[in-house]
């Protein structure tokens, strides 16, 4: 293995078995483009095995995950080619002697095969070649008979050819190539999954063309990166438009999966051979949910488990109980489709023997596969029909309180992304009186308890939906029925959420039933406290959160105390804890955590995405915010979003409005609701929205209209009780020239707000005592928290306060910090270039056509370069025309020796 081409974004561990292992190093300033893609193939390894006199390797992998391509892709730059012979097992195979290899001995004289030492030399000359050693692979090695593997293994021990073994685990090998991978003549080639990045990739290759990120996600979670599902789901999505075109973009359509034949057949390939009740177990699952193993046990099925865990078809936690559910969730989907259409007879009688409440778990089922897909409409009139026929009523959250609290928190949460909040706050309201009466007669139920204290959480969070942090508190000191304790510092045997005293109440602090619970709580205190006047004590809550989290993990308990969808909501609130206390830096760190597919959600993955967008395009990287937003633009055309879409659409009106493209951002912000036209409440992508539509009023009208805007969104950010919110708003009126906002700063210090507000202050008394000095190092204490854009143009006032010398030293700085395209550090060589003039060619070209003539010197292809900026590739073609025609270069590379004749001139002046 070269090291020196895996850079700084990957790095290869060689154990004492020469497993191959990859992890990956992620700089702090990568892009919202960088992506786990970067991390070295294992065909990078098996190229340079193959290449290399090495007896060979054995390839791990699950089904799907791209074995035979990684296969392909090694030996498909390597010179000379070497002859390659594919054998797999088979059922058939493994029943004959010599089964899997009776093709070769057909080829060989019948005198040679007298012994197993003929049979061998025998075949080594009959697979030596001019061309060098044959490559030999073997697939479904469990499926072939023992002297086969024990030919296979001399003749690559004998170094006659390279054995390349494709298996799923290293117990399927038979047991002579088992022994010469554990004698370490066989490398163990690690072939891991997809990541959500890499199947994107791998989409836009099937269907010719860019995807939005939703859509990938969806797509990675329902077949787990399979990528024989994929090549056969995509096509039948988009048959029926489920997968549809929209602004040159593939996006994920609202609405059933209506799969065709080729997904049905899929289905029932995956039953043959399976017995009737391992049949009916995976209907079973499919229809009512995930099942508790010791329920399997308790009806007589669980000796049904092994063969479909085998194959792959169910997964068992690792709870102390243990959860059996099916693995695969497209699977769960095409078997539920089944289900329904066939009616097995007694099956509603089994589910009710597995699930305490059946009609509620069927509900809980039907609507998770329906947020799956994005269907939020249908997955509201399914849970409201259950809600009239028995749901949400004493009794049942009494019969199964945490299956009543999963179907409540899925009708909130999509009444909330389709912008019904009065809904989801009355739906709250009802459920609290329910579970209360049912606590009333059941006081010492500790699952009631928990799903009480889970409905507070809510109630809690609905607040902050609303813009009313200063309620969250009131609200959990007000459940009163909860059993309480005094915060006390010495007594470590009761679980407090005691922080500083006291985290969640006026004096007291809840006892949780669970650690979840209670980090969930302060998560959401934490959020109320950024949203209103105390960020800097927020972000202490984070740091305590985060601390407790990664003890949890280190321990290997953490999947026992939080579930992934606990932690992604954690995750979350922690995000926009950390976007409201202006550390944005921290923001982004987190934001690329979610998009990179840890939860495998997929509304978490685009939120990250989205966040990492709008970061970018207030850090002025107009062009990379347009190349992450633009995808989400279209998705969210066709989604019943409210916020994000709003932020999206303002954030990329004002990136068009950068890169001079005004008319289309006109079109973009006219449709745009801002925040001052409609009452929504205040949080940071409210305020967001406001500022890119401000930004981008800047460019196409004048300053003076901009920082009016802002002002009134300040006035607002007060009268919402957000001290944060109001001083960003006025800072951001300060950097568009209105000196009148700095006084208002310096009013608003009265209290510690953290390391931002500290800066904004300083900014407001450098505008006002004209001190450029003090300007410079309070732009460069900004930019180190993230907050880019207060030391770019456009429309930048306070930048003309500075000196040349301290107006290049900042240009410096941002070099340093921001976010750049190949995610690498950047030396000194390169902030010295940073520092010098632009070359006088470029004063001869628009900004846009100086942007795109940048990316063509660095080698940028012209579909690169329109991904990148959110335009079409024949935009593209038309700018570079303009870019030749204005600086009289016929192409590239005479663009190119342009450039390096400018440089050269520049750096001999």
């Amino acid at each position: 293995m070269n090291l020196a081409e895996l850079g700084t974004v990957g790095v290869v561990q060689f154990s004492s078995k020469t497993t191959i292992q990859y992890s990956s190093i992620v700089s702090r300033g990568a892009t919202a483009g960088a992506s786990m893609s970067a991390i070295p193939h294992p065909s990078r390894t098996l190229r340079e095995i193959v290449g290399s006199s090495s007896t060979g390797a054995v390839l791990v992998g699950a089904p799907g995950s791209g074995r035979r391509a990684a296969f392909d892709e090694a030996l498909e730059n390597l010179r000379p080619a070497p002859p390659v012979i594919h054998l797999i097992g088979s059922a058939y195979a493994a029943r004959i002697k010599h089964g899997v290899l009776s093709f070769m001995l057909a080829q060989v004289k019948e005198n040679q095969l007298g012994t197993r030492h003929e049979l061998v030399h025998a075949l080594a000359e009959l697979l030596g070649s001019e061309e060098g050693r044959t490559v030999v692979t073997l697939g479904s090695p469990d499926l072939i008979d023992d002297d086969s593997a024990a030919v296979l293994a001399q003749l690559a021990a004998m170094n006659k050819i390279c054995l390349v073994v494709a298996c799923e685990r290293l117990g399927q090998l038979p047991a002579d190539i088992l022994a010469l991978h554990r004698s370490g003549r066989l490398a163990l080639v690690a072939v891991p999954n997809m990541d959500v990045r890499q199947t994107r990739l791998y989409l836009e290759k099937e269907l010719g063309g860019p995807i939005s990120m939703f859509a990938a996600a969806a797509l990675w979670r329902l077949t787990l990166s399979n990528r024989d599902l994929l090549h056969q789901l995509v096509r039948e999505l988009v048959a029926n438009e489920k997968l549809a075109r929209q602004g040159g973009y593939w996006v994920f359509v609202q609405g059933a999966l209506n799969v065709g034949p080729a997904m049905r057949a899929h289905a029932s390939r995956a039953l043959d051979g399976l017995e009737v009740r391992q049949c009916e177990l995976l209907g079973l699952l499919a229809y009512g949910g995930p099942v508790d193993l010791d329920c399997l046990y308790r009806v007589g099925m669980a000796d049904t488990i092994g063969v479909l865990r085998t194959r792959g078809l169910i997964t068992v936690s690792e709870k102390p109980k243990g959860e059996v559910r099916i693995k695969i969730p497209l699977m769960a989907h095409l078997l539920r489709d089944r289900v329904q259409e066939d009616q097995p007879e007694n099956i509603d009688l089994t589910l009710s023997k597995l699930h305490v409440d059946a009609q509620a778990a069927k509900v809980m089922t039907e609507v998770n596969a329906m947020l799956e897909l994005g269907n939020f409409e249908a997955s509201v009139a399914v849970i409201e029909e259950y809600a009239e026929h028995g749901g949400y009523t004493a009794d049942s959250w009494a019969k199964d309180s945490l299956c009543q609290m999963s179907i409540l928190k899925a009708e909130v949460d999509a009444l909330i992304i389709l912008g019904r909040n009065g809904r989801a706050g009355s739906t709250i309201a009802r459920a609290i009186e329910t579970i209360s009466a049912a606590v009333v007669e059941q006081p010492d139920d500790t699952r009631l308890i928990e799903a009480r204290q889970m409905v507070s959480i809510m109630r809690a969070r609905m607040a902050l939906v609303d813009g009313r942090p200063a309620l969250v508190e009131g609200l959990f000191y007000g459940d009163a029925p909860l059993r309480t304790i005094h915060s006390s510092a010495d007594d470590d045997d009761e679980r407090s959420s005691s922080l500083e005293g006291s985290t969640l109440g006026r004096g007291h602090a809840t006892l949780w039933a669970t650690e979840a619970l209670q980090l969930g709580a302060m998560a959401v205190q934490a959020e109320a406290w950024a949203m209103s006047t105390t960020p800097e004590k927020a972000m202490g809550i984070v740091k305590h959160i985060r601390s407790d989290i990664e003890g949890l993990r280190n321990t290997g308990v953490l999947d026992q105390v939080l579930t992934s969808a606990d932690c992604a909501d954690i995750e979350i609130s922690m995000l926009r804890v950390e976007l409201l206390a202006g550390e944005w830096w921290e923001s982004a760190d987190t934001a690329r955590k979610l998009a990179d597919g840890t939860y495998e959600n997929p509304r978490a993955i685009t939120f990250g995405e989205t966040v990492l967008g709008i970061l970018d395009g207030l850090s002025g990287g107009s062009d990379t915010a347009l190349g992450t937003l633009w995808p989400s633009f279209q998705q969210l055309s066709v989604t019943p979003e409210t916020v994000q879409r709003t932020v999206v659409e303002a954030a990329v009106a004002f990136c068009l409005a950068d890169q001079e493209r005004g008319s289309e951002a006109l079109e973009v912000l006219s449709r745009t609701q801002t925040v001052l036209e409609r009452t929504t409440p205040m949080n940071f992508f409210t305020w967001a929205s406001e500022v890119f539509a401000s930004m981008t009023v800047a460019i196409l009208d004048t300053p003076e209209t901009a920082a009016l805007r802002l002002n009134v969104m300040a006035e607002r950010a007060r009268r919402g009780g957000s001290r944060i919110l109001e001083m960003n708003s006025l800072a951001m009126a300060l950097r568009m020239g209105d000196a009148d906002a700095a006084p208002r700063l310096i009013a608003l210090d009265s209290e510690r707000q953290g390391p931002v507000a500290d800066c904004y202050v300083k900014l407001a008394r450098s505008v006002l005592t004209v001190d450029a000095a003090m300007l410079a190092e309070a732009l460069e204490q900004l930019i180190d928290l993230g907050q880019v854009i207060f030391a770019v143009e456009p429309g930048n006032a306070l930048l003309a306060m500075l000196g040349h010398r301290e107006r290049r030293r900042l240009g410096a700085v941002v070099a340093r910090f921001r976010r750049i395209e190949d995610a690498a550090p950047i030396g000194e060589a390169e902030l010295a270039q940073a520092e010098r003039e632009e070359p006088m060619w470029m004063r001869e070209l628009t900004k846009r056509e100086a942007q795109i003539a940048r990316r063509v010197i660095a080698g940028m292809s012209n579909a690169a370069i329109a991904r990148l900026s959110g335009v079409s590739v024949r935009t593209v073609e038309g700018h570079l025309y303009q870019v030749y025609s204005k600086l009289h270069v016929r192409n590239r590379q005479e663009l190119a020796d342009l450039d390096g004749a400018d440089r050269i001139a520049v750096s001999a002046q």
